[in-house]
């Protein structure tokens, strides 16, 4: 395909209708030769009226080398040249040898997510983020993914197009080769920068662009012809993989979206299995589990007991009851255990000695627990915990060894009764315990010890637990 100025009118078109209408456009802007004809290509369009967008320019310098800020000066005078708004943003990269110091991609990776973090903050609803990412570059993504052994979602390439905060991300050039960008960007004697770290052969992309592909190419003049057709095919299988998925996902649900149902997850073989686990965890928007987590979820966490879970990254999935759940597993709603004892003496029960009719239902203060939900109270006459027995109460979590005998029933562990009420494993060691002095004698929302339970036409508390929410939302 021909690269000028009414190819690109017609990519852009057609990439822009694959996302939706828009009335304006962020175009990413570093400086260097392929932003550079992005930018004056959508210049020329806009200075003949055949642009029905309006686009600002966004520069983000990272920094990580001498010349970031002549980069920035060159984008806002190419800018100021052409009349384009332009917004610069300096961000800052902390340790990138940190994140991964045996390799460079750490750099590479942090940088990206730095990116896409102000390109997200800069975009407005339904606005679009345009990327000067060409065939080359879809051709080094390709051959990058297919080392890390990537399936068909993978293999797929960069999106022409895909959901970025609150709007949208266009690449209108990934038809044209690199050569085609230079072609026009001399012809048109444009200017711009040389980014140093593009010939450092230690970053991979760098190696396959200088070292790799060249070679290839050498033998194969037209791979990227036959490895675009791939890229299609990858699409096209994705596609069909995500529908099948969407089929299973609905057969396999229950009222939570967190929740999915095992024994109709086994009922599928083991790739529609991996399959719809990989989606149910994309509509979660949780990150992707890797292959040799995701075949451990699939083959193991699924037939195991119903304390199986399996720590991922910043989630847990973990089964009970026939189900698979996916949790949180953030600091703040880690479990409480080392949490400090919490006074709960609201009560001043000598106001309620000398009454002679039944209680109204009475609500009483919430107690909120650190990171842990709260717990209510409510005044009712006969059952629940004696409102004599209510000076002085504390909350504490279970240690290990506790046991109750509940009002009406033996003497049994915490933890059998805890099991036999059906609590959910990773809530164990949250449930919130009220003690008197060093005896256990209430379980909210389970019961109250027979020492310390209301009698009949007694005034008594009813104690209830609102849990946190640990489900992914």
């Amino acid at each position: 395909m021909k690269f000028n100025l009414e190819t690109f009118a017609s990519a852009l078109r057609a990439t822009a209708q694959q996302a939706g209408s828009f009335e304006c456009a962020v175009l990413g802007l570093s400086g260097g030769m392929d932003s550079i004809v992005l930018l004056h290509l959508l210049s020329e369009l806009k200075k003949q009226s055949k642009l029905d967008f309006e686009f600002r320019a966004v520069h983000i310098n990272h920094g990580l080398h001498a010349e970031a800020a002549a980069w920035q000066q060159h984008c806002e005078q190419v800018c100021a040249q052409l009349s384009i708004q332009l917004i610069s943003v300096e961000v800052s990269i902390d340790n990138p040898k940190a994140i991964d110091p045996d390799s460079t991609a750490g750099i590479e990776n942090a940088a990206r997510e730095a990116r896409y973090r102000v390109f997200e903050q800069q975009l407005k609803p339904a606005e679009a983020l345009i990327l000067a990412h060409h065939r080359d570059d879809q051709m080094e993504t390709l051959l990058l993914r297919l080392m890390r052994g990537s399936g068909s979602r993978g293999l797929s390439g960069m999106p022409r197009t895909r959901a970025v905060g609150a709007g949208f991300l266009l690449r209108p050039l990934l038809d044209f080769d690199q050569q085609q960008l230079h072609q026009y960007a001399s012809q048109h004697q444009l200017q711009w920068m040389q980014d140093p770290s593009n010939q450092d052969q230690r970053f991979d992309r760098n190696y396959c662009r200088h070292t790799v592909l060249p070679i290839l190419e050498a033998r194969w003049p037209g791979y990227r012809d036959s490895w675009s057709k791939t890229v299609t095919l990858a699409e096209e299988a994705e596609g069909l993989l995500q529908n099948l998925a969407t089929l299973d996902l609905a057969s396999i649900a229950t009222s939570s979206k967190a929740v999915v149902q095992i024994d109709k997850l086994l009922l599928l073989s083991n790739a529609r299995r991996r399959n719809v686990l990989r989606h149910w965890l994309a509509q979660l928007k949780l990150p992707e589990l890797g292959w040799n987590r995701l075949h451990q979820l699939a083959n193991e966490v699924l037939f195991a007991s119903d304390s199986a879970a399996l720590d991922a990254n910043g989630f847990q999935l973990a089964r009970y009851k026939g189900c698979l759940y996916a949790l949180t597993t953030q600091e703040d709603k880690s479990a409480p255990v080392n949490a400090q004892n919490l006074a709960w003496d609201f009560l001043d029960s000598t106001d309620f000695e000398r009454a002679d009719a039944p209680l109204p239902p009475l609500l009483l203060p919430i107690l909120l627990l650190p990171n842990n939900g709260s717990l209510t109270a409510q005044m009712k006459t006969g059952p629940g915990l004696a409102i004599a027995n209510c000076a002085q109460l504390q909350v504490r979590y279970r240690q290990g060894g506790e046991s109750c005998r509940l009002a009406g029933r033996p003497n049994k562990s915490l933890k059998k009764i805890l099991q036999e009420h059906q609590i959910e494993p990773w809530l164990r060691n949250r449930i919130p315990l009220l003690y008197r002095e060093d005896q256990l004698v209430c379980i909210p929302g389970i019961g109250v010890s027979e020492e310390y339970a209301a009698k009949s036409g007694e005034p008594g508390l009813i104690v209830q637990w609102l849990r946190p929410v640990l489900e992914v939302t």
